[in-house]
């Protein structure tokens, strides 16, 4: 008869050296716990001086702990989380410290500055206008350029100022004649609620059918209400032509602020739109206080600003579409904007926390590539010449000097990359707003030399005839690259950059 052999089964036995692994506190030291607990909390003794099986010993452990330990560790943590909360509200109320004397006071000023124009409000490469600043002090001219040691912190007080004529315009003869012609397609096309849109009159028009998923009336409208602000027409303005769809458009947009100071529907709040419309207003409504001095636009205004101060990402710097401080995503293009908006709001004496500044400069540090070429975001790292003049012309309003190289560098870039109407890619009326821009504050024959091109080929392809004269067709000769925002689009932006020579005084005169 054969002998069975009968071989241990270690499938079966790895469980059971798991579980004992898993009990990592000897019998005698879970015991020493036990004791400690009875002592501490006086439980019940149930064990007596002499150890129990393992399995008794740790359940009566665990029972300990739960009635004794767990419900201190609830409560502490309850307590914590209340503490947090109570920081966080007493945060969003607290009034930000005024910036210096320096920045205030500058709102005794005729006229709006050049640079308060619009991007594109949706994804990629739209770039931001923005502003003319305040001449440095002479102690603060004559001193070393630190923002090229320090990695680009903001001169602490600089404002903008707004120059030109109390009205009239100097951009020169057929320019002056091309703005006044888009002014009045502008006024046109007002909707009967006051409001502007993409899509233009008709949305059934063929050019604008593309428009229809862009639209977005509060964008639209601030875009209309800049170009007629860029001439310093206001609601109580005496223009014979303007004034009326200015006041009628103000009356629309001031009613769609939010108590908490943003400006955007259920609409904006999806996508890319939000930051970019909410920024547009805020540039718009800036710059009615500074051109008026109406002291009720303040108190708006100023919630305005500072919905964008708390949302400004407290580990990039920057913005990007939705409000979220706690993100780190930013975007050169969207950034752009809010320091439009920043510094407006600072020329018309509103409260803007240095720091905020600071925290920009920075960003764009971190976007920019030792050729100074600079990024839409790091996520993205082939730089956009349209960021190039961007981030220039934000390093313009946050101090940084005429003499300083790197601005120099981003100058030879935007010069490289002249406007075209004809080349297929080249057509970006976003990328020049923000190019005419830097070299209008840069001066000397940069501008002259990239003034004078823009200028003939925007007289030039201007609509001179029918129902669209005074406009630009965002398609033809060749397609913008923001044509998906329609004629309404093409034609603000081509406005503003004819405004530009005369709405700001230079930076660097």
């Amino acid at each position: 008869m054969s002998r069975i052999v009968i071989y241990p089964n270690h499938e079966r036995e790895r469980p059971r050296v798991r579980r004992e692994r898993r009990n990592v506190f000897s019998d005698e030291t879970n015991l020493y716990l036990l004791r400690l607990l009875r002592k501490e909390t006086g439980l019940p003794e149930t064990l007596g001086n002499v150890p129990a099986t393992a399995r008794n010993l740790q359940l009566e452990l665990a029972a300990a702990i739960r009635q004794r330990v767990l419900p201190w560790f609830w409560s502490i943590s309850l307590h914590i989380f209340l503490l947090i909360l109570l920081a966080s509200i007493i945060h969003q109320v607290t009034r930000i410290e005024p910036l210096d004397q320096l920045s205030a006071g500058i709102t005794n000023i005729p006229r709006l500055g050049d640079g308060h124009m619009i991007g594109p409000p949706g994804n990629g490469e739209g770039n931001v206008p923005t502003i003319d600043e305040t001449h440095q002090s002479d102690a603060a001219s004559n001193s070393p350029d630190t923002t090229l040691q320090t990695g680009g912190l903001a001169t602490p007080a600089l404002g903008l100022r707004f120059g030109g004529g109390s009205g009239g315009i100097g951009g020169g003869g057929e320019a002056d004649e091309a703005v006044i012609a888009g002014l009045h397609w502008l006024a046109k096309v007002q909707q009967p609620d006051g409001a502007w849109r993409f899509t233009g009159r008709n949305p059934t028009f063929p050019q604008q059918s593309n428009v229809l998923r862009q639209e977005n009336p509060l964008a639209a409208t601030a875009m209309a209400l800049l170009a007629f602000q860029g001439l310093g027409v206001t609601p109580t303005s005496n223009h014979v032509d303007f004034s009326r769809p200015v006041r009628r458009g103000w009356e629309w947009l001031r009613e769609r602020q939010n108590p908490d100071g943003s400006f955007f529907t259920e609409r904006e709040s999806i996508g890319t739109h939000r930051f970019y419309t909410h920024a547009l207003c805020t540039i718009a409504l800036c710059e009615l206080l500074v051109l008026t001095g109406n002291e009720t636009l303040r108190e708006p205004a100023q919630r305005a600003i500072d919905y964008c101060i708390r949302h400004q990402s407290m580990s990039s710097g920057g913005w990007r579409y939705l409000p979220d401080r706690f993100s780190g995503q930013s975007d050169v293009s969207v950034t752009g904007w809010i320091v439009l908006a920043l510094k407006t709001g600072q020329a018309a004496g509103l409260t803007v926390p240095p720091e905020s500044y600071n925290r920009v400069m920075q960003f764009l540090d971190e976007m920019m590539l030792l050729s100074n070429h600079y990024m839409y975001r790091e996520e993205e790292p082939m730089p956009r010449i349209s960021m190039t003049a961007e981030a220039s012309f934000c390093r313009i309003l946050l101090g940084w000097r005429r003499d300083n190289p790197r601005l120099a560098a981003g100058v030879r870039l935007i010069l490289d990359s002249p406007p075209s109407f004809t080349e297929q890619g080249k057509r970006d009326v976003y990328y020049w707003f923000f190019a005419t821009q830097t070299l209008y504050h840069y001066g000397g024959n940069e501008w002259q030399t990239w003034n004078v091109a823009m200028r003939e080929l925007l007289v030039q392809q201007q609509e001179k005839l029918g129902a669209e004269a005074g406009s630009w067709h965002p398609n033809t000769p060749v397609g913008d690259a923001w044509r998906q925002y329609g004629r309404l689009y093409t034609t603000c932006m081509s406005l503003y950059v004819l405004e530009v020579p005369y709405r700001h005084l230079r930076v660097f005169p």
